[in-house]
């Protein structure tokens, strides 16, 4: 499968994950009330199903299962935001304190509904970040990939596949932009 690399939007830190598979069947999300702890993916591979590891925090206190209608639901977009804190460190007496990133709330959209948000997003303007990849109305996600710490997702963007040579209108019209007067 041919895909490009979208994203990172998050933090900087974190472990690496990746996800690159298509024929997205579900999404599992543990979460709290103010952060999103973990993400797993259901996809269906030659004709299974087969979930993924799972993503982030092995912390749970809410859990969702996002079941799409698989074959024909399918994502549309993605929406969310995280947070800058800064958390007291149990690991190192030279560092008192350190700085994460943690995914508070995701939502995610598909061509027949929506789901979520999971967590609640973030009201401090001044350390959020807010997202929103919108993916289209074409079957064209290709998969994840971000980074995870101890509490959580890091950051989080995915894979698109390289759209097919048969979707781009190749005799679209021109027009003059220029003013009449």
């Amino acid at each position: 499968m041919d895909t490009t690399k979208i994203g990172a939007v998050g933090g900087r830190g974190g472990l690496i994950w990746e996800q690159e598979r298509d024929e997205l069947a579900g999404i599992f999300v543990s979460y709290c009330e103010d952060k999103v702890y973990s993400l797993q993916f259901l996809n269906c591979v030659n004709g299974n199903f087969v979930s993924s590891e799972k993503y982030g925090s092995p912390h749970c206190k809410f859990y969702s299962a996002v079941i799409l209608n698989y074959p024909s639901e399918f994502l549309t977009s993605i929406s969310g935001s995280f947070e800058r804190v800064n958390k007291k460190s149990f690991f190192s007496a030279l560092s008192p304190t350190r700085d994460l990133t943690v995914l508070r709330a995701i939502k995610f959209s598909t061509n027949k509904g929506s789901y979520g948000p999971f967590g609640t997003p973030s009201s401090d303007g001044n350390n959020n970040i807010d997202f929103n990849f919108v993916i289209g109305n074409q079957q064209f996600l290709g998969g994840f990939h971000g980074t995870k710490n101890c509490d959580g997702i890091e950051s989080i963007g995915f894979y698109m596949k390289n759209i097919p040579s048969s979707l781009i209108k190749k005799d679209l019209p021109v027009q003059d932009e220029k003013k009449k007067d």
